[in-house]
């Protein structure tokens, strides 16, 4: 499966304006109405961002992932069905604008502007990890990739962490930035490259694979929440109560676990910084 990974684009975040839990008295607001009379709830997907966010699956025919099982769970929380709307990742902030979709996922709580979109109580907490290959030469913080050659994504979180690493410290560390993740991992495999810095899902989901570890500790916390147009106040109510329910009934525990994420959010816990 190729991945092309655009999650936490720097310069998508920014044209994304959304103002964290925004609730705005609208006695015209018929947003959760409209997605019951509707039957469904419009998600906006992107397989491309792939696994473990959300992602094809070959062997079912159907969408997977433990956002897209998110997805799913809220609207069976609002009593409809889920309806995926394959929209390209970058293009799913003008498809929330325009109301071809009802809710985005997979968006990082703050770095906003201004109030065009609101978003939702967190339901997840990323961060930037290490990917190496298990059994070698021990690779533990950053100080230690200095003179390594390491992969990052382009314009990712992992990017960002290093770029700035690099500033400070004249270029120490050898990267290589692609939009191929595929391509990277081979090349860490076969001792082209050090290290990856990956989004702790995904670097968790290819670590499944017995060649690679995951190394250090989590950089570069962010939550992730759920996007609404700002005018949706009854939506992003029932959302948010929705997360609010699932989290205290364990239901949100049990998705992130089934994914082997649930891990990573007690260890944030302990690693706030």
């Amino acid at each position: 499966m190729t991945a092309k990974l655009f999650f936490f684009s720097l310069g998508l975040l920014s044209t994304l304006s959304f103002s964290p839990l925004t609730l705005r008295a609208n006695p015209a607001d018929t947003s959760l109405a409209n997605v019951t009379r509707r039957g469904s709830l419009r998600v906006a997907i992107d397989a491309e961002i792939g696994a473990p966010y959300v992602f094809w699956n070959p062997e079912t025919k159907r969408y997977d992932g433990f956002e897209w099982e998110l997805a799913r769970e809220l609207a069976t929380r609002l009593k409809v069905e889920a309806r995926p709307t394959p929209i390209p990742w970058a293009s799913q902030p003008n498809s929330l604008r325009s109301r071809q979709v009802d809710i985005i996922l997979n968006l990082r709580e703050e770095g906003s502007l201004d109030a065009n979109f609101s978003s939702s109580q967190p339901y997840y907490r990323t961060s930037q990890r290490l990917l190496v290959r298990r059994g070698e030469s021990p690779i533990n913080t950053l100080r230690d990739l200095i003179g390594k050659r390491v992969g990052v994504i382009e314009t990712s979180g992992g990017a960002a962490v290093l770029e700035t690493f690099n500033k400070n410290r004249g270029n120490a560390i050898r990267l290589f930035a692609s939009r191929d993740l595929d391509r990277m991992l081979a090349q860490l495999r076969n001792r082209q490259l050090d290290a990856l810095m990956l989004d702790e899902p995904i670097a968790t989901w290819y670590a499944r694979d017995r060649t690679f570890a995951i190394t250090g500790q989590p950089l570069l916390p962010i939550a992730l929440v759920v996007v609404v147009n700002q005018e949706d106040a009854t939506l992003l109510k029932a959302v948010n109560q929705a997360i609010l329910d699932m989290r205290r009934e364990g239901r949100l525990e049990q998705i992130l676990k089934r994914w082997n994420l649930w891990q990573n959010q007690t260890r944030l816990k302990a690693h706030p910084n």
